[in-house]
């Protein structure tokens, strides 16, 4: 197998507003710089046969710029769009690529696909012979599962002060497996060309409260790691819908740090666990579906009339969650979209007994477990946040009991069962080519 990473820059040079928090104002400056990681990994020279992944520090991809830097990498080096991932790490300090809750960014996301095209050009260009290895850790303290349910029967998130008399516990569990894949010069185990790493969370550790730009505690882990083994270290999200940070403690830089350094610790013990082999195959895979979009109920939308009726469709700024105005101005667009199916794709990647699978969104924890469960693979990884950004998939179960993203989601309930199919569809069909190369 061959193997090739690069890195790029990819930290706006003045102010813009920032995704993931509904600020009041644009960012201030920069705490840590951002990047886009590459890896290329390949059976042959011929690189119609390869695979890259990408992981960008953004909180959130559109697919027409994930489109248009798989389109141009495809003309320009020959890997097919259908085999190129390309994922935000979700970190809520960086620019808005999308404009989640605001304005986005048009400059910087124009820029931003020249540079995607560049970091998979390059990584291209650094193949070199590798064996690969793949291995699972656990890292239990920085991810909480966030829908906490309160003695009078609603679900509280957990950054929203409460009563702790008053919780009953959480609704869920956190998935704290950490998925890496170790990639290793063939001459030399010793050698890191890489280390793509999996584990579901919530990067915003700094509320919305915080103006300076920041990869966030995983690009403080891919520094750390990349000082501790050389290489290039990559993050990848999973399902990470139902899991967030502490909202109550440690908003800050050192708490930024301490998940930082947790995620690293269980990274790097888990590679120095594996050892790379020569034989793995390469093998993925590809599928597109749509998904029904959520239609706005006749209740929901004369609530969200009268509420726009005092707000005049403007919101605003909150730390944390969206209140009652964002909700209302988020309903009237949904009901001028209404009947406009989401599209879905889907890449498989497998090495040997591993498989990543992107989603272009945010699963639910529960979905990506069931995934992981009923995979063929040894270990399976979601890479979510991939390839565009279709909003939370939230499970029948959560949609029931409604909560913050079961407020603002895109789909209708049968989302989860349709991911959950076709995930598993094509998962059974790359297992089946990668037993017949």
């Amino acid at each position: 197998m061959l193997a090739g990473t690069a890195t790029i820059d990819i930290t706006p040079t003045g102010s813009v507003w920032m995704d993931g928090m509904l600020r009041a104002h644009p960012s201030a400056g920069v705490h840590d710089p951002l990047y886009a990681h590459a890896l290329v990994l390949t059976s042959t020279e011929d690189l119609t046969r390869a695979f890259a992944i990408v992981s960008v520090d953004v909180c959130a991809l559109d697919a027409r710029d994930t489109d248009a830097a798989r389109q141009a990498t495809a003309a320009r080096i020959g890997i097919p769009a259908a085999q190129i991932v390309i994922a935000a790490t979700h970190t809520h300090s960086g620019p808005a690529a999308v404009g989640l809750f605001g304005r986005r960014e048009e400059d910087y996301a124009r820029d931003l696909v020249t540079r995607l095209v560049v970091v998979i050009e390059r990584a291209s260009r650094n193949l070199q012979p590798v064996a690969v290895g793949w291995g699972a850790g656990r890292e239990e303290t920085i991810s909480h599962y966030r829908r906490l349910l309160a003695d009078d029967g609603h679900v509280v998130m957990n950054w929203e002060p409460y009563p702790t008399e008053h919780i009953v516990g959480p609704l869920g569990v956190i998935d704290p497996e950490v998925g890496v894949l170790k990639v290793v010069t063939a001459k030399n185990p010793q050698e890191i060309v890489a280390l793509l790493f999996n584990h579901a969370g919530h990067p915003n550790i700094l509320s919305g409260d915080n103006l300076l730009l920041s990869a966030e505690y995983p690009g403080l882990a891919e520094r750390l790691l990349e000082a501790k083994f050389g290489g290039t270290a990559l993050f990848v999200n999973g399902a990470q819908g139902t899991v967030d940070i502490d909202g109550l403690r440690d908003r800050d830089w050192v708490g930024m740090e301490r998940a930082a350094n947790a995620l690293a610790h269980a990274v790097a013990e888990t590679a120095g666990e594996i050892a790379p082999s020569g034989a793995a195959r390469l093998c993925g895979a590809s599928a597109r579906y749509v998904i029904p979009s959520r239609k706005i109920t006749d209740h929901e939308w004369a609530w969200a009339q009268a509420i726009l009726e005092k707000t005049g469709g403007v919101f605003q700024a909150m730390p944390d969650g969206v209140g009652d105005d964002f909700k209302a101005a988020f309903y009237r667009q949904l009901r001028q979209a209404e009947g406009r199916d989401l599209p879905v794709e889907q890449i498989c990647l497998a090495v040997g007994d591993c498989a990543f699978i992107s989603f272009p969104g945010e699963l639910y924890t529960e979905i990506g477990q069931h995934i992981k469960a009923k995979s063929p693979f040894e270990r399976t990884y979601v890479i979510g946040l991939a390839n565009g950004y279709i909003g939370y998939v939230p499970t029948r179960k959560a949609i029931g009991e409604n909560s913050y993203a079961e407020d603002i989601r895109l789909v209708d309930e049968a989302a989860e069962d349709i991911v959950v199919a076709q995930s598993l569809a094509l998962l059974h069909h790359v297992h089946t080519c990668s037993r017949k190369e």
